[in-house]
């Protein structure tokens, strides 16, 4: 055989690898098998797929009106009714949908990454960076989120940019504070001694060390946040400050339906099972997340 043949991985990297395919297998597996993760998996995977497919789906557009069909009931052919305008409130709902998906997502994205960041600089560092980050967030904190979203939209304005600017800002605090606790308790430990008597470097402790700790538990902070911001999202816009008609909302599909709850209970009513669905699943997904990356679950 020539010398050119190729010469097989070293034992220690097929090892690793193998351990590595096993943990995320495991990992898989207990994210699985919590039955309050499948619970949400079934909400959301429908929903997600009918929401990527809706432009090719036989429904009316959410913005065309149909005079001739005005405040119908629930039908096979309008499976959530209609509103005053003939406009199909089943459309209207996944567009809304797909607004609060991305609202929830993107909430909880920037203060995971922001509230990381900061979190592990105060709590590793201490002095005057803690002391400083602390006390923005102390006056943060002491506005409840919901009143301080408000004030920021009337800087910023109303749009989907600014709604998730706004919440994010009121949620990042929480997030930090959660992670400089994280940061806290694990710079004591003594593995953290040990790589500091081989002079490792700050950096090298931060990224190696501390933030990869800190992440599970973010994880699952993150898809409550989601949550959270999915329904502050909607009082926004339930009271004319997120996102604005005639583009949907689930927010503002229920103001427009308010004024008319006797006689078109739909209008109103369905878009808010829908969100109560969505939050619930958040909330189940936090639960499947702890459970699948807590080394301390076995079952």
């Amino acid at each position: 055989m020539s010398n050119s043949a190729i010469t097989p991985p070293p034992r220690a990297l097929v090892v690793w690898m193998a351990l590595g395919k096993t943990l995320a297998e495991l990992r898989a597996n207990r994210f699985l098998a919590n039955s309050k993760m499948r619970s949400a998996l079934a909400i959301l995977i429908p929903l997600s797929l009918l929401i990527l497919l809706a432009p090719v789906l036989p429904l009316q557009a959410p913005l065309q009106t149909n005079l001739m069909a005005m405040m119908q009931p629930p039908s096979l052919e309008h499976p959530f009714g209609t509103d005053r305008m003939g406009r199909d409130i089943f459309s209207r709902t996944l567009e809304g949908v797909k607004i609060s998906l991305k609202v929830g997502l993107s909430v909880a994205a920037l203060a995971l990454v922001m509230g990381m960041i900061l979190g592990t600089l105060a709590g590793f560092f201490g002095g005057l960076m803690d002391r400083s980050v602390m006390v923005i967030v102390d006056i943060l904190m002491a506005f409840p989120s919901l009143l301080l979203a408000i004030g920021l939209i009337a800087i910023m304005g109303t749009g989907l940019v600014p709604v998730v600017m706004a919440i994010a800002i009121a949620d990042i605090p929480r997030f930090i504070r959660l992670q400089r606790s994280l940061v806290l308790g694990l710079r004591t430990r003594a593995y953290i001694d040990a790589a500091r008597t081989v002079q490792a470097s700050q950096f090298w402790l931060m990224s190696r060390h501390i933030v990869p700790n800190s992440v599970a538990p973010m994880l699952v902070a993150a898809s409550i946040s989601a949550a959270n911001a999915i329904l502050v999202e909607a009082s926004l816009s339930f009271l004319g400050l997120g996102i604005m008609p005639p583009a949907p909302s689930l927010g503002n599909l229920i103001r427009e339906g308010q004024l008319y709850m006797e006689q078109a209970w739909w209008i109103s009513t369905l878009p808010g099972v829908v969100i109560l669905l969505i939050a619930i699943s958040f909330h189940f997904l936090s639960d499947g997340v702890r459970q699948a990356l807590d080394p301390r679950t076995r079952k």
